[in-house]
């Protein structure tokens, strides 16, 4: 049985770093570390096979290395994944402290209880370094069985190191492999290994689906939703207008003449700035997409048209007053902004979308550089029309 998990244990940690490397290819860098930790472990499990060609103090030194470094890939990959402070430099010292204690245990203690009990706290400090850093930034319950995993595999660790220094007495080093606690020590590094494994997979798994799944739903230019985005964010079937919510659209003027006078670097710059100030719009729950080209989109759920209308008002006012010089741009932009709300008829916000689209169209061709709103139902039947418009360009409110 033993010797089934000596063979065994090596074979499941060299797969799973295999499978950590094949993930790390989807561009996850906790991945990267995560197969080191586990390579490294399958290098120490195997250092007894040395014994055939080395001393056993070499042989010791051999395996301990290997472990150090397993553990200190796995702190490194725990913080990568969330972000956490690295503390790189306390890590290291942790593990260079304790290969010298470990140096002087083997070498000159000849001293198999105080080798493996600095191995194995040594270890679990490790972990314990990266758990503290990483402990309240998990945000799922994947992250947080990762979490627990680490947890185990300390107290595991630090439990059966324990155990062994009080009990193990004077056995000699190459006693060791065929020892019950050598034994004992394959089958819970196993479980250990495993649970580890396991929930750094899916954890990891799910970063990248989610990384995939935003950038599907995000524009790359300026880090607002795209029109596939905003889709989801509404709900397939759109907003049934349940609750007052307003939808305000942007278009930069006269953006051609921006990209041919300046360059589509600086067009692209112009994009930004407007995204910026959208974001920023001081409103709950509040949603902004690039649509296209120059084209935006704000949905502010529970707002009224002139709540709407008055920040609209301020976006475009920041704008037009925005110095652009460092973006290579020597005279203000400005945009036109079209304003509606949801109405009790609606069958989804695409009719409050569409409205406010018509009304963008009526600021373009009224001068631009100008926000106009209406009631949320405005006449749709063909012949003349009459739109409330507010214009801040021209004054009070006119008909037209």
């Amino acid at each position: 049985m033993a010797e089934n998990f000596a063979f065994l244990l090596p074979v499941v940690l060299t797969l799973f770093g295999v499978a950590f490397f094949i993930v790390a290819r989807f561009g996850n860098r906790a991945a990267l570390f995560w197969a080191g930790g586990y390579l490294c472990a399958a290098l120490g499990f195997l250092a007894p096979l040395l014994q055939a060609v080395a001393p056993v103090p070499m042989v010791a030194m051999t395996a301990d290395a290997a472990f150090l470094s397993a553990f200190l890939f796995y702190s490194h990959g725990l913080t990568t994944h969330f972000d956490a402070p690295r503390h790189l430099v306390l890590r290291l010292g942790i593990a260079a402290t304790a290969y010298g204690v470990i140096a002087y245990a083997v070498f000159v203690a000849q001293s198999l209880r105080v080798e493996l009990f600095v191995s194995d706290i040594a270890c679990s400090l490790l972990l314990a370094t990266a758990l503290l850093s990483s402990w309240r930034r998990s945000a799922t319950w994947v992250d947080r069985a990762l979490l627990g995993a680490v947890v185990f595999v300390m107290l595991e660790t630090t439990v059966r190191t324990i155990v062994f220094f009080v009990m193990a007495g004077s056995l000699a080093m190459d006693a060791f492999i065929g020892s019950p606690y050598a034994f004992v020590m394959q089958v819970t590094a196993t479980i250990g290994a495993l649970l580890l494994a396991l929930t750094a997979l899916a954890s990891v798994a799910l970063r990248i689906v989610e990384r995939y799944r935003k950038a599907s739903e995000e524009d790359p230019l300026t880090g607002l939703l795209n029109r596939r985005g905003f889709e989801q964010l509404l709900g397939a079937n759109g907003h049934a207008g349940k609750n007052e919510a307003a939808i305000v659209v942007a278009d930069i003027d006269w953006f051609k003449s921006i990209n041919d006078r300046f360059g589509h670097a600086a067009g692209d710059e112009a994009i930004r700035e407007v995204a910026d100030l959208l974001r920023a719009l001081a409103w709950p729950g509040v949603a902004v997409a690039r649509f296209g080209g120059e084209e935006f989109i704000a949905y502010l759920p529970n707002c009224r048209l002139q709540d709407a209308h008055m920040l609209a008002n301020t976006v475009r006012l920041a704008l037009s007053e925005r110095d652009l010089g460092r973006i290579g741009i020597d005279r203000s932009i400005t945009a036109s902004f079209g304003v509606a709300v949801t109405a009790a008829g609606d069958h989804t916000i695409h009719d409050a979308i569409s409205r406010a689209d018509r009304l963008l169209y009526l600021a373009k061709s009224n001068g631009r550089n100008r926000v106009v709103s209406s009631p949320a139902d405005v006449p749709q039947q063909a012949g003349p029309k009459l739109f409330v418009i507010r214009d801040e360009a021209s004054g009070p409110g006119r008909a037209s």
